[in-house]
C-alpha cells in the first residue's frame, strides 16, 4: 500500500514543486503578450480596430487573451497589465484617466488585472474567460482603446506531461507505477561525456 503512495507523492511533489519554483512574484512574470494576444472591444460594440477614440466620462472594454502558442500556460498566473492610454495626440494620458478597481498594481504604479479560470491552464490556440476593464475619463479626453500587455509563465512540455499523468492516475486511468515509468521515459537523456578531444 505505501509502495503505490510513494509514486503518487512523488509525482505531486515534481508537479507542484516545478510550479512553485517557478512562481515569481507579478512584476517579474514574463511577458507573453508576442503569443498570447489581448484582444479587446467595447462592451457593446464589435471588436476594436484601435483606431476608433472615445470620448466619454466612463467606458467600459471587455478584453480576453488567445494562446497562439503551441504551449499551454499557468493559467492562475496570467494578468493583463494597462501599459498606457493614449489620446489623439498620441500622448500616454494613463496617469490623466482613472482605470476603476485592478486587482493590484505593479512597482511602476501600472494597473493589472487577474484574468479569471476555470481550467488549471490555458491551451494552445484557445482563448480566456473575459475580464471587464472601466476606464473612467473625467476631463472627457478623445483616447484610443488602452494598451494591454499580458504576462504570465508558459507550462514547458515537461510540466504539461507532469500535470497530464498526475490527472490520469487521479481519475484511476494509469497505475502510479506506470505514470513513474512514462515521467522517466519522457525526461531528457543526461548527456554522456565523450572521451574524444
Amino acid at each position: 500500500m505505501v509502495k503505490g503512495i510513494v509514486p503518487i507523492l512523488l509525482l505531486q511533489v515534481a508537479v507542484s514543486g516545478t510550479l512553485v519554483f517557478a512562481n515569481p512574484t507579478v512584476d517579474e512574470l514574463p511577458d507573453l503578450t508576442e503569443g498570447v494576444v489581448p484582444v479587446i472591444q467595447y462592451k457593446h460594440a464589435q471588436p476594436l480596430s484601435g483606431t476608433q477614440l472615445t470620448s466619454v466620462s466612463e467606458v467600459e472594454f471587455i478584453v480576453t487573451v488567445k494562446n497562439q502558442t503551441g504551449d499551454p500556460v499557468v493559467a492562475d498566473s496570467l494578468i493583463l497589465v494597462v501599459d498606457t492610454v493614449k489620446e489623439i495626440t498620441g500622448t500616454d494620458i494613463l496617469d490623466r484617466v482613472e482605470i476603476k478597481a485592478p486587482d493590484g498594481l505593479l512597482a511602476n504604479g501600472k494597473p493589472f488585472f487577474r484574468i479569471p479560470n476555470a481550467d488549471k491552464e490555458l491551451g494552445p490556440y484557445s482563448e480566456s474567460e473575459a475580464v471587464t476593464i472601466r476606464v473612467r475619463n473625467p476631463d472627457y479626453l478623445r483616447f484610443y482603446p488602452p494598451s494591454i500587455r499580458v504576462r504570465g509563465l508558459r507550462r514547458s512540455p515537461g510540466e504539461a506531461v507532469k500535470g497530464l499523468l498526475e490527472s490520469l492516475v487521479q481519475k484511476g486511468i494509469l497505475a502510479p507505477e506506470e505514470a513513474a515509468n512514462a515521467m522517466k521515459s519522457t525526461s531528457p537523456p543526461v548527456p554522456v561525456p565523450s572521451d574524444n578531444p
